[in-house]
């Protein structure tokens, strides 16, 4: 792997692993306050999608092109991010009766990888300069 791709992973991993920890906890709140594990999921990617853009720009995909057309491309991606994460939570938590934590950690690796590629691929391709 060359290095600029290895810095480009680490922040990707970076970005994701705050915006992850800040689903988790939303996730975690809405939980406590009795809210349907499934329901508070969705909450919680959804608060983590939106402070996971600005650091996906700044962290990992620095050479992206402009907001006007990389935004659009991110909304569309948390769509599917969203989506696969609600599917796949239920189908771990509900069909094969794991835990609400393993469910959710499973989810994340699953959403994660997914989420690297259609970033790298489509979201915030680099423009050539």
């Amino acid at each position: 792997m060359n290095k600029r791709r290895f810095l480009q992973l680490r922040g990707f991993l970076t970005a994701g692993g705050l915006a992850t920890l800040f689903h988790w906890f939303v996730m975690a709140g809405l939980v406590g306050v009795g809210l349907e594990p499934t329901l508070a999921t969705a909450g919680g990617s959804f608060s983590g999608a939106v402070m996971n853009y600005g650091l996906q720009r700044h962290l990992a995909f620095r050479n992206a092109g402009p907001h006007r057309s990389t935004v659009w491309r991110y909304l569309a991606s948390c769509g599917l991010a969203w989506l696969c994460n609600l599917v796949f939570f239920y189908m771990l938590n509900h069909a094969l009766g794991l835990s609400v934590m393993h469910s959710q950690l499973a989810t994340t690796g699953l959403v994660a990888a997914l989420n690297y590629v259609v970033y790298q691929r489509l979201v915030f391709y680099e423009q050539k300069y």
